[in-house]
């Protein structure tokens, strides 16, 4: 009996081993790569999910051997970077790719890089995952207004544009993936064309490494990368869904992602719809809006090569609201002093006239050869198409025509070589503008060609335990723009303005710099001191305009004789980091020469057959910029933070020793959370007070009305993440902005001479990973 037991038992087990034998022989081996310059990282361990580890060598390489044909799972982990898992179901031998993620420490609603990026002269500033998630939805510049030194130029309830310390328009770059977005930005009441959505990481850089996007980012660079592709990734898919009371709009975002061997693909679509928004006492008529954005990479890796493809497409339409349109000029100052609509408005989801539509495609591609471990060559050719429709309300022809009909195209070739802290290369650009004809309408900016050629090059220097690093660009920019201008100069003997045709060329070139240092003065405490000297050559807005800008309801004049503004900025930064407090503060000085800026004209209204506008020149006068950004995150044990942020910014015409408009006041953010766990998911309960003060630093009688006083603003945010067996997750957050239903006005929206801000809103925001 028992022979025939042991004779069963050999049964069973010979063919399992047999299987072993035969098929447990399949090998996963792989490289650790860091996932922003592909660099291999040594010193991390690989382990199995039954325990076992297994060493990553110098050269970021690991071989697990004896595998059967099956799933696999083991996570990768390291000192200095964020641990990862990954599964693959393996049925023959495998090589992957794993990216690392820089660890980072949360310092208010900001991630500072720690690491190979602490030892930068200026610090970039990084949107958390959590910020982002109680940021769904809303545009970039509501987005990044979370940074300490970032405010929006509203225009509205639908554009809003960033400003740092200060700055905005062209001089901030965005990079939209690695390629310098490019669009007809000029003016407030166009908004940058990108959706939040197509980034995983959005953040405000500051350091010499800029000398590679342009001489003209005095205020900074503002980065949207999307996620990085990795090779042998699993297939998930992502959505978001967005729900908010005031507008009763709603926003959904789906992504995919996954690869077929090396080839790799995400794929991510964005749909948004809005009624009219609503202030605490009031709906303001005709501010909905439609939304629908696309955006594909694609990657595929062999050798020592990769290319990466990219292209988005973001198009919406906008509701301008019509209370900013006035007929004459005793109506506009009517509207102006009663400061909200005398009309009364209903909810609706009809967009009229005034209204604009934006369409923006963009196509890269990015072919990167690594020499060595420390050395590679990156060539990008990109395209881009930004087509601009904005309509207003006619007398004769139908409001179907738009009053203005622009497609902007620009083509950019950038090839770069890098050698460990060395970064050098060459770019150029060739941008087009052009004014569809058909319109009934002299154009408020001419036709132009615009080319440009740069050169630059970067280094990091170790001293000790510091860094030195410096940059240095030069560039050379050609303008040739030509249109019909009026001539106000000249009337007509019956009263008329006569046109002309204006044909102007330019050539503007400089050289630019920055030159910084990173000293950790201790364990706990590390300075930074950057110095840069950056130029800009005026815009076409700004040389060419002459006509009426329908988003913000005003008539714009440009000066075809500026000259280039040059920057020279100094920023200090100290940092102090404990386990239980961080806290940053920036100082910083810039005076720029030949500083462009819109000057209201509060004596005079432009009249036109379309109605009455407020009038607003372009002039230039030496300006000088100063303040300070302060932020502290504070840990009250395991469950209670606080954080805060302080923003102040002083800005003089120095030639007049006069306020400059548009500059905004100074801020305090603040925020209280606790943290703790519903049946061991993580949950957080957080109350944000935002005080805005009254911006007192201003010239009398030099606007159309004076500052709004100071408000505050009160929202409450609750939030959990739920996760299933199946690996899938489930983040639900509910949030109540606006709380108390305040009417306010903010000094940096330009139609607050005829509307409030916005009251109360309930949002819902569901997200499921599977």
């Amino acid at each position: 009996m028992k022979e025939a037991r042991l004779l069963v038992l050999l049964l069973a087990i010979c063919p399992w081993a047999i299987a072993q034998e035969a098929g447990c022989k399949l090998v996963l081996s792989g490289h650790v790569l860091d996932t922003k310059d592909h660099k291999h990282i040594s010193g991390s361990q690989v382990t199995l999910a039954d325990g076992k580890q297994i060493a990553v060598n110098r050269k970021g390489e690991f071989r697990i051997a004896n595998l059967c044909p099956g799933s696999v799972t083991f996570t990768v982990t390291h000192l200095a970077y964020e641990g990862q898992t990954r599964s693959y179901n393996l049925q023959q031998d495998t090589l992957v790719d794993i990216y690392l993620k820089a660890k980072s420490i949360q310092l208010k609603e900001v991630l500072v890089h720690s690491n190979k990026d602490s030892h930068n002269s200026v610090k970039a500033a990084t949107l958390s995952l959590e910020q982002r998630r109680e940021n769904q939805g809303k545009n970039l510049a509501e987005q990044l207004a979370n940074i300490a030194g970032v405010n929006i130029l509203r225009t509205g309830t639908n554009i809003a544009k960033p400003v740092v310390n200060g700055l905005f328009g062209n001089r901030l770059i965005m990079l939209n993936n690695g390629v310098r977005h490019e669009s007809q930005q000029w003016g407030t009441d166009h908004a940058p064309e990108i959706d939040p959505f197509a980034g995983e990481q959005i953040e405000l850089v500051k350091n010499a490494d800029a000398v590679r996007y342009g001489a003209d980012a005095l205020g900074g660079i503002i980065k949207v990368t999307a996620k990085p592709l990795t090779a042998y990734q699993p297939f998930r898919v992502s959505s978001g869904l967005i729900l908010n009371s005031n507008g009763r709009s709603a926003a959904l975002n789906t992504q995919l992602e996954g690869s077929v061997k090396r080839f790799t693909y995400n794929l991510g679509l964005t749909g948004k719809m809005g009624g009219n928004m609503k202030t605490a006492d009031y709906y303001l008529g005709n501010t909905g809006n439609r939304e629908f954005n696309g955006n594909l990479s694609m990657g595929y890796s062999w050798t020592k090569n990769t290319l990466n493809v990219y292209a988005s497409h973001f198009g919406n339409e906008i509701a301008i609201f019509e209370g900013a349109h006035a007929g004459t000029k005793e109506d506009i100052f009517a509207r102006i002093a009663n400061g909200r609509p005398f009309e009364t408005y209903n909810f609706s989801y009809s967009i009229q006239a005034p209204r604009q539509r934006v369409y923006h495609d963009l196509g890269k591609l990015l072919y990167t050869h690594r020499i060595n471990e420390k050395s590679s060559i990156e060539a990008q050719y990109s395209y881009q198409r930004n087509h601009r429709l904005e309509y207003d309300r006619r007398r004769v022809q139908d409001d179907d025509v738009p009053m203005a009909d622009m497609i902007l195209t620009t083509q950019q070739l950038e090839a770069v070589y890098k050698n460990g802290m060395i970064t050098t290369g060459i770019s150029g650009s060739l941008q087009v503008n052009n004014n569809t004809p058909g319109t009934g309408t002299t154009p408020i900016i001419p036709n132009f060609d615009n080319h440009t050629l740069a050169a630059f090059y970067s280094q990091k220097i170790p001293l000790n335990r510091s860094m030195l690093e410096y940059g240095i660009r030069y560039d050379y920019k050609y303008f040739d723009a030509a249109g019909y201008r009026f001539d106000y100069n000249h009337p007509a003997s019956d009263g008329s303005i006569p046109q002309y045709l204006m044909q102007n060329k330019r050539e503007f070139h400089n050289v630019s710099g920055l030159a910084g240092l990173a000293v950790p003065l201790s364990n706990t405490l590390a300075w930074k001191s950057n110095l840069g000297l950056a130029w800009r050559a005026p815009s076409a807005n700004e040389l060419y305009s002459d006509g009426i800008h329908h988003g913000t309801g005003t008539y714009e004049v440009g000066n075809k004789d500026l000259k280039s503004e040059k920057g020279y900025k100094w920023l200090n930064s100290l940092t102090y980091n404990k386990k239980w407090l961080q806290v940053n503060v920036d100082v910083f000085g810039q005076l720029i020469a030949n500083y462009i800026y819109s000057q209201p004209n509060p004596d005079s209204v432009r009249q036109t057959i379309r109605g009455t506008f407020p009038l607003f020149q372009y002039q230039q006068n030496k300006a000088l910029f100063y303040g300070t950004d302060v932020s502290a995150n504070i840990h009250f044990g395991p469950h209670w933070s606080y954080q805060a942020q302080l923003s102040l910014v002083r800005a003089k015409n120095m030639d007049d020793n006069r306020y400059l408009p548009n500059i905004p006041g100074d801020k305090i953010q603040q925020n209280i959370a606790y943290r703790f766990q519903v049946n061991g998911a993580e949950s957080y309960i957080k109350l944000k007070h935002l005080y805005q003060l009254r911006q007192y630093r201003y010239e009398p009688g030099s606007d159309f009305a004076v500052p709004p006083p100071a408000y505050h603003v009160f929202d409450l945010i609750g939030s959990t993440t739920l996760s299933t067996k199946k690996q899938q997750q489930t983040s639900i957050q509910l949030a109540v902005e606006n709380l108390f239903n305040t009417s306010y006005k903010d000094y940096m929206d330009r139609f607050r001479y005829y509307a409030h801000a916005l009251g109360t809103n309930i949002s819902l925001k569901i997200n499921h990973t599977f």
